[in-house]
């Protein structure tokens, strides 16, 4: 994929589309919207979402407990209720999808900037949209509203063991108050805070994972693509030297709601695809019988910076 971000930058985008396969053309779309950000702009998750992930389609019970392990990390989800002024407190499921992750990015994102675990979201979801990035249309406005009303709800923890002599067991509840309060259900405005727990803010703040703010922004449409995206930063960021992983493993890993590895390939290589036109540095070759992954540039240049003087403007988010 290397080759197509080449292509934009000595021939411009439209010359770029028209020397590739028709085929390709989506990559070269992807990578050009990935070019037109701040490439140094970043967003920050906590590295252990690399290795699990909310689900992609709504789970058929908005009852049922989900759960997600892969090796040391685990993800769990108990879907639960938010106070009603008036009546039976409603149920909302388990949170899926590419605006759930993207409301959890935002969250992390900004607890990293500002050093706090106390999150400005602003005064209505519209204004909020628009600094993620997100069009603020009626589907995008429902799509958004109604993940946000699942995290809220829900109980949702991430657990870790260290491993060693007694293999111990740590757990985080995420988010420690509700994104929407019971006055603000009806008429669309958000708490203009939400807190992350002390716990996950410190694994956050120890464990964070930069990413690009412009590839996120790219593939927002895709919760598999933003997954992808993910892992690739994570696990590029330890290659000192090629590591071949096998389609089976990678199917474990990334795709364990397909029963065979065949299917799991056929699905998971146009995504991939998507996931390194948005991903510059990325060094991956695709073969027969699985990826190898090679030594390969940052996804994004973290820099480091001591502000001495006016403090900066908490609602002011360059991001996503």
């Amino acid at each position: 994929m290397g080759a197509i971000h080449d292509l934009i930058r000595t021939h411009g985008y439209e010359a770029a589309r028209s020397l590739v396969a028709e085929a390709d053309r989506r990559y070269v779309d992807l990578a050009a919207r990935a070019l037109e950000f701040d490439p140094r702009a970043v967003a920050h998750l906590y590295s252990g979402f690399a290795m699990t992930a909310l689900p992609h389609r709504q789970p058929a019970s908005a009852r049922d407990i989900w759960h997600r392990r892969n090796g040391p990390f685990t993800l769990t989800v108990e879907p639960g209720t938010l106070p009603a002024p008036v009546g039976r407190p409603p149920r909302f499921g388990t949170p899926y999808g590419s605006r759930a992750r993207l409301i959890l990015i935002y969250l992390q994102s900004e607890a990293m900037r500002t050093g706090s675990p106390v999150v400005r979201l602003g005064h209505t979801m519209r204004d909020w949209m628009e600094r993620m990035g997100v069009a603020s249309g009626g589907s995008s406005y429902a799509a958004v509203r109604d993940q946000a009303q699942r995290l809220s709800a829900c109980s949702l923890t991430v657990g870790w063991t260290k491993g060693g002599p007694h293999d111990e067991v740590h757990q985080a509840g995420i988010v420690e108050t509700a994104m929407l309060s019971p006055r603000h259900m009806q008429r669309g405005a958000w708490d203009e805070s939400v807190r992350l727990s002390d716990a996950f803010f410190e694994a956050l703040r120890l464990h964070p994972l930069p990413v690009s703010a412009a590839a996120i922004r790219a593939v927002q449409n895709s919760s598999t693509v933003m997954d992808t995206y993910v892992w690739l930063c994570h696990r590029l960021g330890t290659v000192s030297k090629p590591v071949h992983k096998p389609w089976a493993e990678l199917r474990r890993q990334l795709g364990p709601e397909y029963k065979e590895v065949r299917q799991f390939r056929a699905k998971f290589v146009p995504v991939l695809k998507e996931a390194l036109a948005v991903h510059p540095g990325a060094n991956v070759e695709i073969g027969d019988d699985g990826i190898l992954l090679l030594p390969s540039a940052p996804a994004v240049a973290v820099r480091r910076l001591v502000i001495i003087g006016r403090p900066v403007d908490p609602m002011r988010w360059t991001g996503i």
